[in-house]
């Protein structure tokens, strides 16, 4: 099953997705808030997309919140928006994201980002709908609907510490987890199709499928970067050749040489640390060791990046 909201495509064949899209289509219809937790390039961002566009909301904005990129000291503000006068450059009053979100859904992406003295101030408008901006005194009231996204184990950054446990709870009413898509493989050859199709609307390719032997690499490939890494490995592919079908040829390296050398042996198949670490460290010498450029690629935080790097032993 293919299910197509506007302009969301939603590839959905296994039934752990299925069942994922009939869940999601019922929130829809609530008001209540919604975790979706997966690894990084799982597709949270689309089923956030799709639990707006399929409810009451669906003609109200859309906000979204991307945590790490926003340093602390700018995000209060953009959160919960400035009076005249509240800093040195406060030289009008600005509405904040929450205001611009009203009657809406308001998505923040890796939740898990914000510092718990900012976890403590959103606890509030998410229990009671009212804030008051930066340097203001006026309370204000706003009717949104909150959408999380972290990453698989958010419960785990409560145990440490890291996540207020109140607003866990008040974001996790209902949790929607998104499979990694090793899980799922029998979706990697409809979605290649779909961004490949993708891509010859764009006029980029001419090819209308993959070889036999193209295929069975992708079907093979445990994807440590899940969708987000499919969706890059078909666009290029589909730069790489002119034939009507994309050959083995035009696939990267490390999914031909690693089919080869890890997949097709029963023996001795890779752990995900060691998929994880293998990939982190091709993507740091893809991007000359650019902390930035990387964590951008792998769908993580800088921070994140920096603690993983620390934990393999990545230099």
């Amino acid at each position: 099953m293919t299910a197509v909201s506007e302009s969301l495509s939603v590839v959905a064949v296994s039934p752990a997705m299925q069942e994922l899209l009939r869940m999601a289509t019922r929130l829809a219809a609530a008001d209540s808030a919604v975790l979706v937790q997966g690894e990084s390039g799982t597709g949270k961002d689309l089923l956030a997309h799709w639990v707006h566009y399929k409810g009451p909301r669906r003609d109200g904005p859309f906000i979204k919140i991307h945590c790490p990129s926003i340093p602390d000291d700018l995000l209060e503000s953009e959160l919960f928006g400035h009076e005249r006068g509240a800093f040195t450059d406060a030289r009008q009053a600005k509405a904040g994201k929450i205001e611009l979100a009203a009657g809406g859904t308001l998505f923040f992406d890796q939740v898990e980002d914000l510092s718990l003295a900012l976890q403590a101030k959103l606890l509030r408008v998410v229990e009671e709908r009212r804030f008051e901006r930066l340097g203001g005194t006026r309370t204000l009231e706003v009717d949104v609907r909150f959408v999380s996204a972290s990453g698989p184990d958010l419960a785990g950054g409560v145990a440490a510490g890291r996540f207020r446990a109140d607003l866990y709870h008040r974001l996790g009413v209902v949790p929607l987890t998104v499979p990694p898509l090793r899980e799922r493989p029998e979706e990697v050859l409809p979605l290649a199709e779909a961004f490949l199709a993708r891509e010859r609307e764009r006029r980029t390719t001419r090819a209308a499928g993959f070889e036999p032997e193209a295929s069975a690499l992708l079907r093979a490939y445990p994807w440590p970067g899940n969708v987000r890494e499919l969706r890059s490995v078909v666009e290029r592919a589909a730069l790489h050749g002119e034939a009507e079908r994309v050959a083995a040829s035009a696939l990267p390296p490390e999914i031909r040489d690693r089919s080869d050398a890890l997949w097709s042996t029963a023996e001795r198949r890779p752990t995900l640390r060691e998929l994880e670490k293998s990939y982190i460290a091709k993507v740091l010498e893809e991007t000359d060791g650019s902390q930035t450029r990387a964590a951008a690629i792998l769908g993580i935080s800088r921070k994140a990046l920096w603690e993983k790097r620390r934990r393999y032993g990545i230099p």
